[in-house]
């Protein structure tokens, strides 16, 4: 098993990349986008933040990767109020969720109680992420991690979906195993089928 990246010829390539798969989507009226389903999305992602909801701390809440904000307004619902995203392409008016790029963050040293992602295969470098992500969030706190479908694809089809300008996924792994390893300032907790039947949901605790 191994972690496989998309080859771009530099960062801005990779932003600008991510940065269209909102726009696009939008472009093309591709349901999950669109404003009249984000109420839907919403009450989705509850079912799934109750999978995990042990494991997040009263406090501040981020969302990495939030793009339109439904996890966000998910949060906030359950009674973590104060929860906010970022994305490199929130939108327009978005309410929920900054414009900043999660490897590297405009906040402060341990801003936050819990951080949370459903996106790790559109980053650039996990191991940056990882030390990004326990820069600003606060010792003995949990991430929470779900991680979607790519684990199930055999090598030819990881190597085939990379080829894809269409598609946005940036890295593909085999497996949790190569997913822990990258993430080295962090202890491995749980992990838990999520609410989603195309991710597992997979708990760190900031050493």
């Amino acid at each position: 098993m191994t972690i496989r990246h998309r080859k771009y010829s530099s960062y801005d390539k990779y932003i600008e990349h991510q940065g269209r798969k909102l726009d696009i989507a939008l472009r093309k009226k591709i349901k999950k986008f669109m404003p009249e389903y984000f109420s839907k999305n919403v009450k989705s992602f509850k079912k799934r933040i109750n999978i995990f909801k042990e494991y997040v701390k009263d406090g501040k809440t981020l969302c990495l990767g939030a793009r339109n904000g439904e996890e966000v307004a998910a949060f906030i619902e359950l009674g973590f109020k104060d929860a906010i995203g970022i994305d490199i392409n929130p939108g327009k008016n978005n309410r929920y969720v900054i414009k900043g790029d999660f490897h590297k963050m405009d906040f402060m040293d341990e801003s936050f109680d819990t951080i949370y992602s459903n996106c790790i295969d559109h980053v650039w470098d996990l191991r940056i992420l990882s030390k990004e992500i326990a820069r600003v969030l606060k010792k003995d706190s949990y991430l929470i991690l779900e991680i979607d479908h790519l684990l199930n694809k055999d090598e030819k089809g990881r190597k085939e979906l990379l080829k894809k300008s269409s598609k946005y996924e940036s890295i593909t792994y085999g497996g949790l195993e190569d997913v822990k390893k990258e993430f080295k300032e962090f202890k491995f907790v749980e992990k838990m089928i999520s609410a989603n039947s195309h991710f597992l949901a997979a708990v760190f605790k900031k050493i």
